[in-house]
């Protein structure tokens, strides 16, 4: 069976990008991998329901992560700090969790969201 990766092509109206601004990467795991090369983070915090592709990058750049556990919210559980050369990793679950994206946004500079679940969510501005 072949791999058709994480997503599905989509047919967009007049054949626009969605977000034609923005440098163009086929993944979530790729971007992932382009922000992690070049922020250079030593440590990456990510929550434990992640999927296990978004460890691709950090295993093939020699990065080091720690898993923190979310509420029954789906909120991140910060029991930790999270240091200069370090990042936290928060998905927008199911595109449900702005309100939490945007609060975490002004908490932490070091921040990177997973938004993949949630491609059509209208941005923001912080």
């Amino acid at each position: 069976m072949k791999s058709i990766g994480g997503y599905l092509e989509l047919q967009l109206s007049g054949g626009e990008e969605f977000y034609s601004s923005l440098i163009k990467l086929n993944t979530a795991r790729n971007a992932f991998e382009y922000i992690l090369k070049v922020k250079r983070y030593k440590l990456v915090h990510m929550p434990y329901y992640t999927c296990n592709v978004m460890l691709e990058p950090l295993k093939k750049l020699g990065i080091q992560f720690q898993y923190y556990t979310i509420d029954e919210h789906m909120d991140p559980v910060l029991d930790f700090e999270v240091g200069s050369e370090e990042c936290l990793l928060y998905t927008n679950y199911f595109g449900l969790k702005q309100d939490t994206v945007i609060r975490l946004s002004k908490q932490f500079e070091n921040l990177i969201i997973d938004n993949s679940q949630a491609f059509f969510q209208n941005r923001w501005k912080v």
